[in-house]
């Protein structure tokens, strides 16, 4: 009788998902100072097998900017509620993400955090514009219109960054958040 185990085989996306999280936390605490020996490191792998991932600094940076995309993708649908079936609700969605109801926001948003550490490395403003586009798109098919979308939109960003700020406090937040998500209802 032949015993079969499971072979321990490298998962590339799990090793690219470590490295990911490594530098994203690497980038937070350390900023731009954080090296790709750290980075591979704290990942737990080795300098060449991040670099087989991440050939250089830049594209490991903009894997990460690619990815705190799609995060703030989910992280912004998970605070959609499906029970609002009315124009505004990804819009609303956006506004609890934004203004209080996410760490990852509270964090990647921070002006001394991750978004600042990773700065402008080539290849970014193009993410940065694709992901702009799927934005206009998905805020235009929910129904509000388009100006007041766009109001309330950056107002809630704004909201974002200054929430860790000395400028607004935590009652002058949930004033602003309530006023905003009155201004997604129809009507």
């Amino acid at each position: 009788m032949t015993r079969t185990e499971p072979a321990t085989t490298r998962d590339k996306e799990r090793t690219r998902r470590a490295i990911l999280d490594a530098a994203g936390r690497m980038l937070s605490e350390h900023g731009s100072k954080a090296s790709l020996a750290e980075i591979a490191k704290a990942a737990g792998v080795t300098q060449s097998g991040l670099r087989h991932h991440f050939p250089s600094r830049d594209s490991l940076l903009c894997g990460v900017v690619e990815d705190t995309i799609e995060r703030m993708w989910s992280e912004i649908h998970a605070h959609v509620d499906l029970a609002e079936n009315r124009p505004g609700k990804l819009l609303r969605g956006y506004i609890r993400a934004m203004t209080g109801d996410s760490d990852f926001f509270a964090t990647v948003l921070d002006p001394t955090g991750l978004a600042a550490a990773i700065g402008n490395p080539p290849g970014v403003d193009e993410l940065f514009a694709r992901d702009a586009e799927r934005w206009r798109a998905a805020l235009a098919a929910d129904g509000l219109p388009a100006a007041r979308v766009l109001v309330i939109e950056h107002a809630a960003e704004g909201l974002a960054v200054a929430r860790s700020s000395p400028y607004l406090n935590a009652a002058e937040l949930a004033l602003a958040r309530a006023e905003l998500l009155a201004m997604t209802e129809p009507g």
